[in-house]
């Protein structure tokens, strides 16, 4: 090889630089020892948009920092002028004042010891930093996503929780220090626990297991919420795990069993009706052959005592049906405006006097406490029955509490009632408390856990229809050995309203003989042949009629010498309240009395506005009837 002269040598070198220098696909500047620019690259002018006559001489942050990163741009500039070397990615000026994403390299350029020169270098990192953010947007958004999520996010590996949302962190009650240091175990109920966890193991061996199921999950101070959980396989660091989404669902577990309940309660009560109906219509039967052997002239003293324990049961059989009937909700309530208040100090002064003296009565009534509309004497009943509870709950004796006070009931209060203000009646004892187990149940007509010939099994149930037909309801809180508290909601009256008591009845006289035609209407064949007897004795004359087409045909031809029609209301075929408008239809000024156990559909009112001239309750005694039949026959037409 012929050996070259320095002076070949060195344009070869420059050669060499400047082909480097003009095709490297970085921005490059090369700066004199007072940062101006001594010259530049095609990819500094691609890049920036200056020429290199432009560039020339200028310092180069007026060129790629004129207004915006200056004071950074001149903080780099001093170190490159102290000779530091230094990487940094930052954001730099175009011409047109476009902003370009770069990464800087520069490095001092020093001969013999001397820095002569400074090497900047600009690489444009903008698609890199487009792509990044595009990544941090999409983290931030499935971020936003998880974090504010309602259902609690969690990744399970090796039985331990990865990763979790602030839903997962407030459901649970757990610190975010607390969590990685818990096994999944702790968050299931003990009852669930291996069901769950065996499904997660299944699911992570690649076996085919359902992806979505309920289980009860536990909260770190012990409550039990029912999750629905939908878990998907995934590779989590490199190895399976599962992501959970976990939604709690004991609101609407809690509102089907409370209509689960108020469903059977209704079919239970349809069916007390229904009962109540036909026991009613058999002691009228009783009581009507009864009180015609009464009115024998002739009849012995023990004959006399027997017919006093048929009337005596016949009494007993009429509180046990209007029992049935409460809790059917059957029962006409007499409401009017009533101050809680003042009832609980009634209700106090008897309960001192019944109760055993070793359980103390105490009533703490709240102050300002609004109306209600209310029957008292069904209000008193009720108190009187969870008293009798809450006294057989405490057999060596104990503290009885009534206390009222106002409250407001929010959305999905256990109570079942839609929200507003209502006022509130307790009655808390201290008593044995009642099994979780039975909880359920305990307002159902005669269930009982008293020994056989204690308890009717209707006392709690009745507390439930009286509650229900003031538009409230009753809750049962209980602890085991430490008492129970039942929650009376009656809604509050919006405004103060007088309270002025009902008059009291006069007695009414004695019936004496009576004159005419009645027409008696009933399905029951015991009762009609009782009911002419009775009438027949008593000097009326009598017709029967088994249903309501027989009554109507039978009144259509001798309306004009019936007086009086008792009619039953309720009957197969032709209803009572059907019948009613065919007579009435026949003789507007028809007079009827209408009987019945209990008024299904339709309310007393109702009756007699659709054209009754009164109401008569089974079982009825001979002299309300007669009452009942004199005020009709001295009336005038179809009215007092």
């Amino acid at each position: 090889m012929t050996p070259q002269n320095p002076e070949q040598d060195l344009r070869l070198q420059r050669a060499y630089f400047e082909a480097i220098f003009q095709n490297t696909p970085d921005a490059v500047a090369i700066l004199d020892a007072q940062d101006r620019v001594v010259m530049i690259n095609k990819a500094f002018t691609t890049l920036f948009q200056y020429t290199p006559e432009e560039a020339r001489g200028v310092p180069i942050n007026e060129l790629v920092a004129r207004r915006r990163m200056r004071r950074e741009a001149e903080a780099f500039s001093a170190k490159a002028l102290q000779g530091q070397s230094f990487e940094v990615e930052t954001v730099r000026e175009r011409k047109d004042g476009s902003l370009v994403d770069v990464a800087i390299v520069v490095a001092p350029v020093f001969i013999d010891g001397r820095m002569a020169a400074i090497y900047a270098g600009y690489r444009d990192i903008s698609k890199r930093k487009q792509a990044e953010r595009a990544l941090r947007e999409v983290d931030e958004k499935y971020r936003l996503i998880v974090d504010h999520s309602n259902d609690a996010i969690f990744v399970v590996q090796d039985e331990q929780i990865r990763f979790w949302n602030p839903r997962f962190r407030q459901f649970t009650g757990y610190e975010d220090e607390e969590i990685p240091h818990l096994p999944i175990s702790t968050f299931i109920h003990p009852e669930d626990r291996n069901p769950v966890l065996s499904l997660h193991r299944d699911r992570l061996s690649g076996k085919t297991v359902p992806n979505t199921y309920n289980f009860r999950a536990l909260t770190k101070d012990g409550k039990v919420h029912w999750i629905n959980i939908n878990a998907i396989v995934v590779q989590w660091d490199g190895r399976p795990a599962t992501i959970n989404f976990a939604r709690d669902f004991t609101r609407e577990k809690e509102l089907e069993a409370q209509l689960a309940h108020a469903q059977k309660m209704e079919a239970v009560g349809t069916l007390a009706g229904g009962i109540a109906h036909d026991f009613n219509n058999l002691l009228q039967t009783i009581q009507g052959y009864a009180e015609l052997l009464a009115n024998q002239s002739e009849r012995s003293e023990t004959d006399q005592r027997r017919l006093q324990k048929i009337f005596d049961g016949v009494q007993r059989g009429r509180e046990l049906t209007r029992n049935l009937l409460t809790f059917s909700r059957k029962m006409e309530p007499h409401l009017r405006p009533t101050d809680l208040n003042q009832e609980l100090h009634k209700i106090k002064d008897i309960l001192t006097r019944t109760l055993p003296k070793m359980i103390h009565v105490s009533v703490e009534p709240a102050p300002n406490l609004p109306l209600i509309h209310a029957d008292p004497s069904q209000v008193a009943q009720a108190v009187m029955n969870l008293a009798v509870n809450a006294k057989d709950a405490m057999p060596d004796g104990g503290t009885l509490t009534l206390k009222t006070s106002h409250v407001v009931l929010p959305e999905g209060h256990p109570s079942g009632l839609k929200p507003g203000p209502y006022v509130c009646l307790s009655v808390e004892d201290t008593g044995t408390g009642i099994p979780e187990d039975l909880r359920d149940r305990i307002f159902e007509p005669f269930f009982t856990t008293k020994r056989p010939g204690s308890g009717t099994g209707l006392g709690l149930s009745m507390v439930y229809g009286i509650m229900a037909t003031h538009e409230g309801a009753v809750t049962c809180r209980s602890q085991l050995h430490r008492g129970t508290r039942f929650d009376c909601f009656f809604p509050a009256l919006p405004e103060a309203v007088s309270t002025t008591d009902d008059p009291i009845p006069r007695e009414n006289p004695q019936p004496g003989p009576g004159k005419g035609t009645v027409l008696l209407v009933d399905d029951e064949e015991n009762l009609r042949v009782s009911g002419r007897e009775m009438l027949e004795f008593f000097g009326y004359t009598v017709l029967t009629a088994a249903d309501g087409e027989e009554a109507v045909a039978i009144y259509e031809r001798e309306w004009h010498t019936i007086d009086v029609v008792v009619l039953d209301l309720i009957m197969p075929g032709m209803g009572g309240k059907k019948c009613l408008e065919k007579l009435l239809t026949i003789q507007p000024e028809a007079k009827v009395i209408v009987a019945s156990g209990f008024s299904a559909n339709d309310s007393i009112q109702d009756i007699l506005m659709a054209g009754a001239l009164d109401f008569l309750a089974k079982p009825y005694s001979a002299d309300i009837l007669l009452q009942k039949l004199q005020k009709a026959l001295a009336s005038g037409p179809n009215g007092p």
